[in-house]
Parts: C-alpha cells; sequence; structure tokens
C-alpha cells in the first residue's frame, strides 16, 4: 500500500524531460533569427547610403558587385527561416535534424563569406552538442540513412544559391 502512495506521488511530481532542457538556450536561437531577418534591411540601408540617397535599383543595376552583395543578404530570413523549422524539430527530440541543419547552414555562410553568422553558427553549433550530445558527423551520418534528401532540401537550396554567389563573387575579383 505505501509503495502505491509513493508511486502515484512520483506520477504526480513534474518529471524533467529532455525537451524542456531544449529551451534553455531559446535567447541564442532568437538572437541568431533576429540577426538574420534583419540582414536585408540593414543590406539595403547600407546600399542606400552607398547610394547618396539616389535611386537604389539604378545602383544595383550599375555595380554587379553590389548585386552580389545585396543577393547574399537576401538568404539570411530564408537561413531564419530554416533554422526556427530545425529548432520545432529539436523540441519534438530530433537532436540530429537539427544539428544537420546547422552544419549546412554553416556551409552556405562559409559560401556567402558572412564571418559574422559563421561565428554565430558555431555557437549554436556548440550550443546544441551541449544540449544533446550529438557530434555534427554523426548527425549527417544518421540523417543520411534517414531521409537525407527530403529533411535537409531546404539547406542544399541555400548551398546552392551560396554556391552561385561565390561563383559570381570569384569572377568578379570580390
Amino acid at each position: 500500500m505505501a509503495k502505491q502512495k509513493r508511486k502515484q506521488k512520483s506520477l504526480l511530481k513534474p518529471q524533467s524531460t529532455p525537451q524542456a532542457d531544449y529551451h534553455r538556450h531559446d535567447r541564442w536561437f532568437m538572437i541568431a533569427k533576429a540577426l538574420l531577418v534583419l540582414s536585408p534591411f540593414v543590406a539595403v540601408a547600407y546600399l542606400q547610403t552607398a547610394a547618396g540617397g539616389g535611386n537604389l535599383g539604378l545602383l544595383l543595376q550599375q555595380d554587379p558587385k553590389i548585386t552580389v552583395t545585396f543577393l547574399s543578404a537576401m538568404a539570411g530570413p530564408f537561413t531564419a527561416y530554416l533554422l526556427s523549422f530545425a529548432q520545432k524539430r529539436l523540441y519534438d527530440g530530433d537532436a540530429a535534424y537539427m544539428m544537420s541543419h546547422l552544419v549546412l547552414l554553416f556551409a552556405a555562410e562559409l559560401l556567402l563569406h558572412n564571418t559574422l553568422y559563421l561565428v554565430m553558427f558555431l555557437f549554436l553549433i556548440y550550443l546544441v552538442y551541449q544540449m544533446t550530445g550529438m557530434p555534427p558527423l554523426r548527425s549527417l551520418r544518421v540523417k543520411w540513412k534517414d531521409h537525407f534528401i527530403r529533411d535537409l532540401s531546404g539547406c542544399f537550396v541555400l548551398i546552392l544559391f551560396a554556391a552561385f554567389c561565390l561563383f559570381v563573387s570569384l569572377r568578379l575579383g570580390m
């Protein structure tokens, strides 16, 4: 009888779940998503000042280097969307999905030469590794066996876009 009461009391106590720990670093993910979403606005403000308050469209047509910079900045909101989608999957307990996304987003930012975002994604990779214990390369191996293309297609689109921007910037000598 006493065992049953203890068992009932233990069932009434809130159990600490691993998912509760995933929310511990939400502020860092929110900061990362905010920076990614704000990047096009910062780029437009910078380009507007570079144009001297003139026509931004004309400046984009005349200078291909500025156009590539503008396009690179426009990848930020899509990256933030992919990050938030992966974060939801982390809350569902799919650590390999989150880590794989972070690794591929890091690769895309590497191709785009965004140093701030490279450091940011390294930090997020470290946080997710700390929370889940899932190493980055192991997560890619796990996802390789489990719907690799389907689950990570958004990252591949971003990497393809980043590779295009890298190719153009190298051709322009940037």
